[in-house]
C-alpha cells in the first residue's frame, strides 16, 4: 500500500505542472508510448508518462499530436514494439515531423529517463536525451527538464542554420551576405527576407533575385538565388581625341572583369563628362552600348561625341547700378578668355567656383555698403562659339555707418576696445558700411580677449538698419569662462620626440591661456619644416575652468637625396648631389653632405647643427668644406670649417658667434693681375671670428607675405686671431613683406656693407671684399659692369663699401606650381673708398621682370633687367635676360 499512494502522490503532482510558453513553432510532436521497466504498476506508468509529456510539450509552444488518436492507431496497427523505423512511420500515418519515444527504468529508489528524438523526414539522425530522478518524487522535475530539453531542441532545428548565396559566376559570395542582416540562429523573418531581396536587388548587380528555404540537419537554410548580370570583359573608348583613353579608364569606376552595375555606370558617365569639361569640351556627350561575347560577357563600349572647345567668351552681372560691373568681375575667380589665359588659366569654366563666385558678390556688395544685396544662382549659356555666365544681383539700399558700439562682457573701457576695432574710424569719416572690416573687428576683439585667457569668447555683431540707409553697429561680448592650461598633449608623431614638440610651444601645463602665444606656438613648429601640417586644438576637461591644448602634427618627409642640373649667370651650368637631414634621429638635429659640379667651382660641404642642446635655448653646430674656385685671374682652393653656437633673444632673434678657419692656396695668377691678387699668390690661412644676429617676424620661412627680417653680419679676421686675412667686415640686412591681397606681396630689401682693413698697408683680400650684379642683387647688370677696378691694371677686385636696394612685387598667380610673375626696381653700388667719384656715377638702377617657378628640379628664375644707368667705363648697357636653375645657386 505505501508504494501505491507513492505512485499516486507522484501522479497528481504530475497534473499541477504549468510549462514556460515559447514563441510557436511550425513542428508537430508525436509522443508514443514509453516501454516501463519498474516493479509497481508498469501498465498505469507506461500510458501516464506519455500524457504527462505530450502535456508539457504543448505547454511549451509546440503541437502535439493527441495521445487519444496515438493510442487508437497502435490498437489498429496493433503496435507490439516501437523502434526507430515504428516512430518514423506513425508519424508520416499521423502527419508529424518529430516523435518521442523511450523508456522509463527504475534504479533503487530513483527513476532513469531514457528518450529518443526522431525526425520524421529521416534527414537528421535520431537524438537521444536523458534525465534522472534521484527519488521517485522528483520524477516530474526530471519530466520538467527533458521537456524543456526537447523543445529547445525543436526550436533550434527552424532557426536559420546557414544562409547561402546561388549563382554567383564573378562576384564574391561575401559581397553579397555581408549586405545581409539574417545570422546563423536567427528565427526566419518573412518580412526582413523582403527588405533583403530589396538590398541584393539595389546592389545593381542583379537582373533577377530570388528567396528560398530549405531543410538541413541543422536547420533551416535560407538561400538566395541570384541572375548576375554581364561580365565586362573589354572596355572600349571610342572617339576620344582630346582626352587619353588611359585617363578615361582611371576615371571609371567600372573595370574589366568586373560585373556590370547600370549605378556605378551613370557615375562612369559622368566622371568621364567632367574629364572633357575640364579641357573645356562642355558640349561632350558620352554614351555606352554593350555587346555580347561567348560565355555571358560582354564589352563596354563608351562613344564620345567631343563637340567645340569652349571658353568663357563673356562674365555679365544684371542689376549692378551704383556698383561697378568691372570692379566686380575683377573679384570673381572665374574670368573671361583673354590672349594672355594661357599662362593664367582664366577662361575656363570651374563649375566649383560658381557658387564661389555668387558668395563673393554678395561680399563685394556688402562691403560697400549694400547690405540688402541678393545674388540669384549663376545662370550659364553654352553658345557654338562659347559660354555666357550670367549672375543677377539686387542692391538694394546703401547703408552708411552710424553709432557703433560694445554691449555684454566688458573686460576694459569703450575707448580700449574702440583702439582695437576700425568701423568706428569709418563710421567717424561718413564711410559707408563694410562686411570684412565688422569680420575683421570681431577677430580682432577675439584674439584681444584670448590674450587674457578667454580662449572661447564669443563676439557677435548686431547690425540695426534705419529708414535713412543708416546702420548701428554693436558688439555683443559674452567672454565665458577663463581657461587655464591642464596639459599639452602631443599627437600624430611617430618620428619627432614629443620633447622637440613641446619645447617650441609657448604654453606649458599651468599657464593661463593666450590665444596669441597659441598661435606663436603654431608658427614655431611651421618654420621646422618637420610637418605637413600642425594643428592646435582646445580640448574641455572635466572643469569648466582647464583646458588640454592638444597639438596634432603630421610629420612630413623631413629626408631627402637630391641630384640635379643647375645654372647660373655667373657659374654656369653644374651638377649637384644632396643628402640631407632636418631632423635626424627625430631629435630635430640638422646634417647635410652637398657636392657641387659647376662651371667656375667645385665644393663639398658637410654642416651639422644641434638647434638645442640639451634642450636648452643654446644651438651649436659645424661646417667642414672643401671648395675649389676659378676666378678671371686666379685660382682658389681651400679647406677649412666653421663652429659656431647660438641662443635666441627675445621671441623674434637670435644672436649666433662662430669661428672660421682657412687654409687656402691661390694659384694660376695672371702675370698682369693687380697687385693686391699677385701678394696673395700661395698657401695663406685665414683666422676670423663670426657674429650674427638676426631678427625674423615673418610668417613662413619660404613664402613670406607680412614682417620683416633683420640680419647684422660681423666678420673679423686676423689681429690677435693671426691669420693671413686682416679685415673687418659688417654688413646688414633687412627685408620688409606686405600682404596687399591674397597672393600678392609687396617686398623690400636694403642690404649695405663694409669691408675695412685692420692693418695698415695691407688691404682687404680681394674675394672678402663686395661683388653685386645679377640675380641676387642688381638684376640687369654683370658684376664686371659694377665692381671697382684697380687703377693700374683695370682688374675687377670688388668693392669695399656696397649698398644694394630691392623693390618687388610678387603676384603668385598659381599657387599650385608656385608660379609668380615679379616686376621690380633694383638700386645699388659698390665702390672703392680710396678711389671713387660722384655717388650720381656710382649708384646704378635697373627695372625688369621675373618669373618664379618651385619646378620639380627645383627653384626656377627667369628675370629680365634693364639698365637705367651706364657701365662704370661709361658704356650704355642693352637689356639683359638671366636665369637660375637647380638646387645649389
Amino acid at each position: 500500500m505505501r508504494k501505491w499512494a507513492l505512485w499516486y502522490v507522484l501522479l497528481l503532482a504530475s497534473i499541477c505542472f504549468s510549462g514556460k510558453a515559447i514563441a510557436q513553432n511550425n513542428n508537430v510532436i508525436l509522443v508514443l508510448p514509453f516501454q516501463v521497466n519498474v516493479e509497481v504498476a508498469p501498465d498505469e506508468l507506461a500510458r501516464v508518462i506519455p500524457d504527462e509529456m505530450a502535456g508539457r510539450l504543448a505547454a511549451g509552444g509546440l503541437m502535439v499530436i493527441s495521445p487519444k488518436d496515438v493510442w487508437t492507431l497502435i490498437e489498429r496497427q496493433r503496435v507490439t514494439q516501437i523502434d526507430l523505423g515504428v516512430a518514423r512511420d506513425l508519424a508520416a500515418v499521423l502527419g508529424a515531423t518529430d516523435t518521442v519515444y523511450g523508456s522509463i527504468t527504475q534504479v533503487g529508489d530513483g527513476m532513469s529517463v531514457d528518450v529518443r528524438l526522431v525526425d520524421a523526414s529521416g534527414l537528421r539522425p535520431a537524438r537521444p536525451l536523458f534525465v534522472q530522478a534521484e527519488k521517485v518524487q522528483d520524477l516530474p522535475r526530471a519530466l520538467d527538464e527533458l521537456s524543456e530539453r526537447i523543445i529547445t531542441e525543436l526550436t533550434q532545428r527552424s532557426r536559420v542554420a546557414e544562409v547561402k548565396v546561388r549563382g554567383l559566376r564573378v562576384l564574391d559570395e561575401d559581397v553579397v551576405l555581408l549586405r545581409l542582416n539574417h545570422r546563423k540562429g536567427d528565427p526566419v523573418d518573412a518580412a526582413l527576407v523582403d527588405q533583403e531581396i530589396k538590398r541584393i536587388w539595389d546592389m545593381g548587380y542583379f537582373g533577377d533575385v530570388q528567396a528560398s528555404i530549405e531543410q538541413s540537419g541543422e536547420g533551416l537554410v535560407l538561400v538566395y538565388t541570384v541572375v548576375e548580370k554581364p561580365r565586362i570583359e573589354n572596355i572600349v573608348v571610342e572617339g576620344s581625341d582630346e582626352v587619353d583613353e588611359d585617363d578615361v579608364l582611371a576615371a571609371m569606376g567600372t573595370k574589366i572583369g568586373s560585373v556590370l552595375n547600370e549605378k556605378i555606370l551613370a557615375q562612369d558617365l559622368q566622371r568621364v563628362a567632367d574629364l572633357y569639361h575640364k579641357k573645356g569640351y562642355y558640349l561632350a556627350q558620352i554614351n555606352y552600348r554593350l555587346e555580347s561575347r561567348s560565355a555571358g560577357g560582354s564589352t563596354l563600349i563608351f562613344t564620345v561625341s567631343e563637340g567645340n572647345r569652349l571658353y568663357i567668351k563673356k562674365i555679365t552681372i544684371e542689376g549692378a547700378n551704383e556698383l561697378s560691373e568691372g570692379d566686380i568681375k575683377s573679384e570673381l575667380a572665374l574670368g573671361e578668355r583673354r590672349l594672355w589665359s594661357w599662362i593664367t588659366g582664366s577662361g575656363v569654366l570651374k563649375e566649383d567656383m560658381l557658387e564661389r563666385d555668387s558668395q563673393y558678390i554678395a561680399i563685394y556688395g556688402m562691403n560697400r555698403g549694400f547690405l540688402d544685396i541678393v545674388v540669384s544662382p549663376a545662370k550659364i549659356e553654352y553658345e557654338p562659339d562659347g559660354i555666357v555666365v550670367t549672375f543677377s544681383i539686387k542692391e538694394g539700399p546703401r547703408y552708411r555707418i552710424g553709432k557703433v558700439g560694445f554691449a555684454g562682457d566688458l573686460i576694459d573701457t569703450d575707448e580700449v576696445l574702440h583702439d582695437i576695432i576700425t568701423m568706428d574710424d569709418r563710421a567717424a569719416s561718413n564711410e559707408y558700411f563694410s562686411y570684412d572690416v565688422m569680420q575683421s573687428d570681431s577677430k580682432a576683439l577675439t584674439e584681444y580677449y584670448s590674450n587674457y585667457g578667454y580662449a572661447y569668447a564669443d563676439i557677435g555683431p548686431h547690425i540695426e538698419r534705419h529708414d535713412d540707409a543708416v546702420a548701428d553697429v554693436v558688439y555683443f561680448i559674452n567672454k565665458r569662462q577663463k581657461v587655464y592650461i591642464n596639459r599639452v598633449l602631443v599627437e600624430g608623431n611617430s618620428k619627432t620626440r614629443d620633447n622637440v614638440i613641446l619645447r617650441e610651444s609657448r604654453l606649458t601645463d599651468g599657464d593661463m591661456f593666450v590665444g596669441s602665444l597659441m598661435n606663436r606656438s603654431t608658427e614655431r613648429l611651421n618654420r621646422l619644416q618637420y610637418f605637413e601640417s600642425v594643428e592646435t586644438e582646445l580640448v574641455p576637461t572635466d572643469r569648466p575652468e582647464e583646458v588640454d591644448l592638444k597639438i596634432t602634427v603630421r610629420e612630413g618627409n623631413t629626408g631627402s637625396i637630391m641630384g640635379g642640373v643647375g645654372y647660373s649667370t655667373y657659374y654656369q651650368f653644374g651638377v649637384s648631389g644632396t643628402i640631407m637631414e632636418r631632423n635626424l634621429f627625430g631629435r630635430g638635429y640638422y646634417g647635410s653632405f652637398r657636392a657641387l659640379f659647376a662651371g667656375k667651382e667645385t665644393s663639398y660641404t658637410f654642416s651639422f647643427t644641434n638647434p638645442r642642446i640639451y634642450d636648452s635655448l643654446f644651438s651649436a653646430g659645424f661646417d667642414l668644406y672643401r671648395i675649389e674656385q676659378e676666378f678671371d685671374d686666379f685660382d682658389k682652393d681651400t679647406i677649412g670649417g666653421v663652429v659656431r653656437v647660438g641662443h635666441p633673444v627675445g621671441e623674434y632673434s637670435d644672436v649666433m658667434l662662430g669661428y672660421r678657419l682657412d687654409r687656402y692656396t691661390i694659384s694660376s695668377v695672371r702675370s698682369n693681375a693687380a697687385k693686391m691678387i699677385r701678394d696673395l699668390e700661395g698657401e695663406n690661412f685665414s683666422s676670423v671670428a663670426l657674429a650674427r644676429f638676426i631678427r625674423d617676424t615673418t610668417d613662413s620661412a619660404e613664402n613670406p607675405s607680412r614682417g620683416n627680417a633683420f640680419y647684422l653680419y660681423l666678420d673679423y679676421g686676423g689681429g690677435p686671431l693671426q691669420g693671413d686675412d686682416n679685415f673687418f667686415k659688417p654688413v646688414a640686412e633687412y627685408h620688409q613683406y606686405y600682404s596687399i591681397m591674397p597672393d600678392h606681396v609687396l617686398h623690400g630689401r636694403v642690404k649695405a656693407g663694409m669691408a675695412l682693413e685692420t692693418k695698415s698697408g695691407e688691404g682687404v683680400p680681394v674675394f672678402e671684399r663686395f661683388y653685386i650684379g645679377g640675380m641676387d642683387s642688381l638684376r640687369g647688370y654683370r658684376y664686371s659692369d659694377i665692381s671697382p677696378r684697380d687703377s693700374k691694371t683695370g682688374d675687377t677686385i670688388g668693392g669695399d663699401r656696397m649698398a644694394v636696394f630691392n623693390l618687388e612685387y610678387i603676384w603668385t598667380f598659381q599657387r599650385d606650381l608656385g608660379l609668380a610673375l615679379v616686376p621690380f626696381f633694383d638700386a645699388g653700388f659698390s665702390l672703392d673708398s680710396r678711389n671713387y667719384g660722384s655717388w650720381d656715377d656710382e649708384i646704378k638702377k635697373s627695372v625688369g621682370l621675373e618669373m618664379r617657378w618651385k619646378s620639380p628640379l627645383g627653384p626656377l628664375r627667369f628675370a629680365y633687367g634693364y639698365p637705367l644707368d651706364k657701365s662704370r667705363q661709361g658704356k650704355r648697357l642693352n637689356g639683359r635676360f638671366e636665369f637660375s636653375m637647380g638646387h645649389f645657386f
